[in-house]
């Protein structure tokens, strides 16, 4: 634009925010099927998209909407597809909470790098061409991602593309093109052999003697990756497995007991010591063995009795919920027949009155069935109290049964656990036996005038210096006294918090059980008040005539 002096003036680039203007603007609504629904669809498009709640939404289209930020989408718990193409956005964020989405396209913007795609699991279809990546990252969780653009970027590193993709195992479309990458000699003979269950590559598709032979040509760099492959798939599978092991020690109370023999050393107080004499002492080396295949022991026996009370309070808790619903349908079918005879007799009321022209002999009929319905709630409130302190019994005799089970669970944790205890006294009766040996070897040596490291055959000097205490007895009683009270300090504060737990969760079933019964009661009451006023209403409904004489007898 030129000003009135002749120079050219710029204007400044509008940014649009994402509000609820826009967005209402932006909602999609799939084309109809049937022909009828086509024609009307041009008539009322936008009066759907109106009425349409944020949270009924799949799909948004923001293309060419000069926007800036992606912000302001909270709420669309259903939405699946969202276009925000052709825009100025510069950063990836705000998209972690749209965990249904499937289709996300991002190209021609100024993203420069990939984040922000954590937690969109289900995201299938992913684009962002046109933009300035110069690397794959930021895709940590996309299991599900099949078809995925990234072409006129700025990737330069080949093997890094390549490497990166090899996650994706259901990848079937993939837009490399027009990246720097894409002039390297080997580009697509790389690219085939790391992701070899592509079938569209750059918009071609992909011909599988091209694959094979691709393989056979990077066969000596697959190899190797292949093998870290493995060993990483063997890492996952035991930290699943471990992962699983402790939900199940959790569900018999016994979180963290696997990792506590680990946990013991790790924090030891003295670790930096004690590792380092590990390392160069067989002797004691031995005897951690020893120690750890004895804590494996008695982690299995602790496990399986641990595993038998959970067993014993499962089968008491299913008892109580039996015993306990099957006292309330009984409840329940002697309240239905209270109800469905006084139902019988107020049709029948209502039929004869319809029918009689003996107002005496009709009015009486009304203050009977008034006096049946007052009845009927005195007889279902006396029910319900009998009811409330019958299942307030069986709470009782839960808790006192439940009780039993806690302490007898608490018993074996504090006898176990003392168990643990033992086992770690005889590792440090095993470890003080070996130290005394070196001690007195190292004083030998010394009459000798023998160095620690020609003792240890070590020349590295931090070691030295580690090794070092054994010059002085008092250090090295002072060094294993302090290991040995930090693991039983370990093992003392797991048994208080696994007694901990045992209480916690009595108390929390009792409470919930009582809670549960008082709730109950509260509504069976207003249940059953509730009946009564809407019969009452009936009632009056018939006795307010035109006339106003039934009304008048009998309303108050």
């Amino acid at each position: 634009m030129l000003n009135r002096d002749g120079a050219v003036h710029m204007d400044k680039p509008k940014y649009t925010v994402i509000n609820e203007k826009l967005i209402k603007d932006c909602i999609y609504i799939a084309p109809s099927a049937t022909d009828e629904e086509k024609k009307s669809r041009d008539r009322d498009l936008k009066a759907p998209k109106q009425q349409l709640e944020f949270h009924e939404v799949e799909c948004l289209v923001f293309s060419f909407r000069s926007i800036s930020q992606i912000d302001n989408l909270v709420g669309f718990d259903l939405l699946t597809k969202l276009q925000l193409d052709n825009n100025n956005i510069m950063k990836i964020e705000n998209l972690n909470h749209l965990v249904n989405l499937q289709w996300l396209d991002l190209s021609f913007n100024n993203i420069s790098k990939i984040e922000g795609l954590d937690s969109l699991t289900q995201l299938t279809d992913l684009t962002l061409y046109s933009n300035n990546i110069s690397v794959l990252e930021g895709m940590p969780s996309l299991p599900n991602l099949s078809c995925f653009s990234v072409g006129k970027n700025n990737l330069q590193e080949l093997d890094n593309v390549a490497t990166y993709l090899r996650k994706f195992k259901k990848l079937r479309m993939l837009t490399l093109s027009n990246n720097p990458l894409c002039k390297h000699p080997s580009y697509k003979s790389k690219i085939l052999a790391h992701i070899k269950n592509l079938k569209y590559l750059d918009y071609r598709l992909v011909d599988r003697d091209e694959v094979e032979k691709a393989i056979q040509d990077q066969r000596e760099t697959l190899m190797q990756i292949e093998g870290e492959e493995a060993k990483q798939e063997e890492r996952e599978k035991l930290e699943r497995e471990e992962a699983e092991l402790e939900v199940a020690m959790q569900k018999i109370n016994m979180p963290g007991m696997q990792a506590l023999f680990d946990e013991m050393f790790h924090d030891d107080p003295e670790a930096k010591h004690m590792n380092a004499f590990i390392e160069l002492e067989p002797a004691l080396k031995e005897a951690v063995d020893k120690f750890r295949q004895r804590y494996t022991d008695f982690l299995e026996e602790f496990r399986a009795k641990m595993t038998e009370h959970r067993r014993k309070k499962d089968a008491e808790i299913e008892e109580f919920e039996y015993v306990l619903n099957k006292s309330k349908s009984e409840a329940e079918a002697t309240c239905k027949e209270f109800i469905k005879s006084f139902e019988k007799k107020k049709k029948r009321v209502i039929a004869n009155a319809g029918s009689k022209n003996d107002d005496e002999a009709t009015e009486q009929e009304w203050a009977d069935l008034r006096y049946e319905l007052d009845t009927l709630q005195a007889s279902l409130l006396e029910l319900e109290t009998d009811q409330l302190e019958a299942y307030e019994d069986i709470i009782r005799q839960f808790e006192q049964i439940y009780t039993e089970l806690t302490e007898q669970t608490t018993e074996t944790i504090t006898l176990q656990m003392t168990k643990s205890r033992d086992e770690e006294k005889l590792y440090y009766d095993d470890i003080f036996q070996v130290f005394i040996g070196l001690v007195e070897n190292r004083h030998s040596e010394q009459a000798q005038g023998l160095s620690v490291e020609n003792s240890f055959m070590v020349d590295d000097q931090s070691t030295r210096q580690v090794l070092s205490i054994l010059d002085n007895k008092e250090d090295v009683m002072k060094m294993i006294n302090e290991s040995h009270e930090a693991h039983e300090q370990k093992m003392f504060n797991k048994e208080e918090i696994l007694i901990k737990n045992e209480k916690e969760e009595l108390e929390s079933r009792t409470e919930k059980n009582l809670m549960a019964e008082h709730a109950r009661n509260r509504a069976r009451v207003c249940e059953i008040n509730m009946y009564v006023s809407l019969v009452t209403q009936e009632i009056n409904s018939y006795l307010d005539t035109d006339d106003g004489s039934y009304y008048s007898s009998y309303a108050s």
